[in-house]
């Protein structure tokens, strides 16, 4: 018996309703599943695209009065400023700046700090830059070579440092978008500020009387100190018993650490003890030369330097006295140090500094002690070199583009071999050091000099102002620098961009 019309109707209906239902719910599906590939697509996209580093190199971060920096040219600027601090142990590399506190007062991020200082250079270069070609300022020669040296060093110091190109050096050490064209260009940007500003501080002359008020108004932190100080470390091995070298984890380390640390402190305040009983301190440093990890006898800085040590407060304070001790504790990325300082005198340095120009011949190839066989050859090479000198001129300029030239002391090597402001308590080589400071010794002085190093070519320049004179210099001259930056910047519009998202801290 064959059902009635309505209930085949209403059959057909229920099905035609299910296939209806099963449709819709396919069509979902597939809609859900097309947008979940569109959404991978433009994701996958999105990330290829932030890597190509596009937007890095294209979206302006800074304006400067109209001059555009891009985040990769920020970034450069931001990551030589956190490397200069970095090195120095100003905060600890291996924790993100942002987490880490600058001003306890403000509550200040050091990432914020160093970017508060990354636009403040930024300003002042292109400020200065600007002034100098609206003066149509000439670059000095010195200024010119000290150019040329860093762009040779560029186009081939990569190979020393171990780096597959001259591309991963630039973007290991000056920003992963920076590229060799943008970074010459802004190379060349802060050299010529700094040759103009320099220019243009070399043209103040200050009276004596600005020395005299400003020693008297600072002599607290410009008076030079004598002070002693022994370091204990703990830190982890790094090779075995058979003085083969070992790798060990952060975790590893960080336990050794800890497990040298109470042997270390027991040592640094053993020594404290002895010396604050009047013990010598040469003869307590001689006993415990084996556990020592550095000392320094009667060291010499002037209150400038001493104020970058993390006991700086306690050495310049006013109520030291001769014989006082301390012990400061300082922890770093790989180690823990226990410094005993001993203060030892303060007073107003009235030696003449020295001025040289030398050219270096190195002995060997600089890594370990150099044989006799090389010392010679250094030697012949040296003199073949001042006997060239003599056979020319034989003045001073002469000397410097010699020494430009042909010494192998790069970092002297660009202004003409010129060293300043010796005296017999600078970190120099001895005999260096010797030669340039001695009492005989007057301008025009040439001669050959051994050291550890090789040969030197010295050249005599001159004997200079006392030491604290000098150091007054270099405060007026940074005072001058601010004041000639300000100026330069004044009334200049500086707005950030939202290139400003992309800088790392």
């Amino acid at each position: 018996m064959s059902a009635s019309p309505d209930k085949k109707a209403q059959a057909r209906a229920q099905r035609d309703e299910k296939r209806r239902r099963e449709e819709q719910k396919d069509r979902r599906t597939m809609a859900l599943y097309t947008t979940i590939s569109v959404v991978v697509i433009i994701a996958a996209a999105a990330l290829i695209f932030w890597n190509s580093g596009i937007l890095q190199r294209n979206v302006t971060a800074l304006n400067v009065n109209g001059t555009k920096y891009t985040a990769a040219e920020v970034q450069y600027y931001y990551k030589s400023l956190y490397n200069q601090q970095a090195n120095s142990y100003a905060f600890l590399p291996n924790v993100s700046v942002k987490e880490q506190v600058y001003d306890q007062e403000t509550g200040q991020s050091w990432y914020d700090y160093l970017m508060d200082q990354t636009i403040d250079t930024i300003t002042t270069n292109t400020a200065l830059a600007s002034q100098a070609q609206a003066e149509l300022f000439e670059r000095t020669a010195e200024g010119q070579a000290e150019l040329e040296t860093f762009l040779a060093q560029l186009n081939t110091g990569w190979l020393s440092y171990g780096y597959s190109s001259r591309d991963a050096f630039i973007k290991a050490n000056f920003g992963p978008y920076m590229t060799y064209e943008r970074l010459v260009s802004l190379v060349n940007m802060e050299f010529l500020a700094s040759d103009y500003a320099n220019a243009r501080l070399d043209a103040i002359q200050h009276p004596d009387s600005d020395y005299e008020a400003y020693y008297q108004d600072n002599a607290g932190s410009l008076d030079t100190i004598i002070y002693t100080q022994l370091t204990f470390r703990a830190g982890a091995p790094t090779t075995d018993d058979q003085g083969n070298p070992v790798e060990l984890t952060d975790e590893e380390k960080a336990a050794a650490i800890e497990e040298q640390k109470p042997v270390q402190k027991a040592l640094a305040e053993e020594v404290q003890a002895r010396l604050e009983a009047g013990e010598d301190v040469e003869a307590v440093a001689e006993e415990y030369e084996e556990q020592l990890y550095s000392t320094a006898l009667s060291r010499r800085a002037s209150g400038v330097n001493v104020s970058m040590s993390i006991y700086s407060d306690w050495l310049m304070d006013s109520v030291r006295k001769t014989g006082d001790v301390t012990l400061v504790e300082q922890e770093t990325v790989d180690s823990y140090y226990y410094y005993v300082s001993v203060f030892e005198d303060r007073f107003r340095d009235e030696e003449n500094t020295n001025t040289v120009r030398h050219l270096l011949v190195r002995a060997g190839s600089g890594t370990g002690t150099p044989t006799q066989e090389q010392y010679d050859e250094a030697e012949k090479k040296a003199q073949e070199l001042l006997d060239q000198w003599k056979a020319g001129e034989a003045t001073e300029d002469s000397f410097a583009q010699l020494a430009a030239a042909n010494s192998q002391d790069t970092g002297s090597a660009a202004s003409g071999g010129l060293i300043s402001g010796i005296t017999s308590t600078s970190s120099y080589v001895q005999p260096f050091k010797d030669w340039a400071t001695d009492s005989s010794r007057k301008a025009g002085d040439v001669e050959l000099v051994k050291s550890d190093y090789g040969w030197h070519i010295m050249y005599y320049v001159s004997s200079d102002d006392p030491a604290w004179k000098i150091t007054v210099g270099s405060a007026l001259r940074t005072q001058d620098l601010e004041q000639l930056s300000a100026e330069a910047s004044q009334g200049l519009n500086v707005t950030q961009g939202f290139g400003m998202k992309f800088i790392t801290a």
